[in-house]
C-alpha cells in the first residue's frame, strides 16, 4: 500500500507531515485531508482564530507533491458562497 504525506502549507511555511499515512490511493489521501482540514477549520472557530488560506500538499514517498487540497475546499459550500458576497 502507498504511503502519502499531508504537508500543510500556511502561506508562510511548510509544516512536514513525517510520518505520512499508508492509503489505499490519491483519493483515499485527498479524503483524509479533507477530514484534516475539517478539523482544522473547526479547531480554529473553537477558539476564534483565522487560519487564512493554507492548503494540504498531497506527497508521494519521493516527496513529488502529487495535489493540493485547498483549506477552503472542506467548507460547506453555502458557507463559501456567503463569505464571497462580503
Amino acid at each position: 500500500m502507498p504511503r502519502f504525506f499531508l504537508h500543510i502549507d500556511d502561506g508562510t511555511q511548510r509544516i512536514e507531515d513525517e510520518e505520512g499515512s499508508k492509503l489505499t490511493d490519491l483519493a483515499s489521501a485527498r479524503a483524509e485531508a479533507l477530514g484534516a482540514a475539517r478539523q482544522l477549520w473547526a479547531a480554529a472557530m473553537l477558539t476564534g482564530r483565522d487560519i487564512g488560506m493554507g492548503s494540504f500538499l498531497i506527497a508521494n514517498d519521493q516527496d513529488d507533491v502529487i495535489e493540493t487540497v485547498e483549506l477552503d475546499e472542506a467548507l460547506p459550500e453555502a458557507l463559501v458562497k456567503r463569505l464571497r458576497r462580503r
